[in-house]
């Protein structure tokens, strides 16, 4: 088995390790102001819920890490979706990162909201529908991502000013179906009539 092929091999094993670093460094540079979430399932590539403490304000994270620079030397990551389902939701946001292994940290760090991330990658289209999106960046510097490269202290504060910039839940929520139910005891909606 080749270097490459036992690397593929634990590839799960280091996104994990990446998506633990991701968080650690979220709570620690956003000092107390976020906490972390991770998913029982990855079905639609959550990888970590970002909470804005205090409230219910909240982003989903996808990280993909690099193990070194890739073959033209420069870092990559790659996200293929169905061309039906591009989950392009500001509160969807990406973390590519370069990690090294001996020094078990993340070295470099970029913070790219998915409808951004799908703008600026290359793409290919693949056969039933498929699309990659590749995020392939030169290492001295690269314009089309260097605004959302971010440092380790870095991560919290930007993931805290991306969840402030949210757009915030209007009026209409007050006369959501569940305001409508009773305050004295539950009833499903199901047995009630005024639903």
């Amino acid at each position: 088995m080749t270097p490459s092929q036992r690397l593929h091999k634990n590839d799960k094993l280091w996104g994990a390790v990446a998506e633990a670093l991701v968080a650690a460094y979220a709570l620690i540079g956003a000092n107390g102001k976020l906490s972390s979430y991770r998913p029982f399932t990855d079905v639609d590539g959550k990888d970590i819920v970002i909470d804005l403490a205090g409230g219910f304000k909240d982003i989903y994270i996808q990280v993909k890490c690099a193990l070194g620079l890739n073959h033209d030397r420069r870092i990559g990551g790659t996200v293929r979706l169905h061309r039906d389902h591009v989950p392009s939701d500001a509160k969807f946001v990406y973390v590519f990162c370069l990690m090294d292994r001996r020094k078990m940290e993340l070295t470099r760090l970029w913070v790219v909201p998915a409808p951004m991330f799908y703008k600026r990658a290359y793409q290919t289209s693949l056969p039933k529908g498929m699309i990659q999106f590749n995020f392939d960046c030169r290492v001295a510097g690269d314009d089309r991502w260097d605004d959302f490269e971010v440092t380790r202290a870095e991560l919290g504060p930007r993931l805290v000013q991306l969840i402030r910039r949210l757009p915030t839940v209007g009026a209409g929520l007050r006369s959501a179906w569940w305001t409508k139910w009773p305050v004295d005891g539950f009833r499903s909606p199901r047995n009630s009539a005024s639903l």
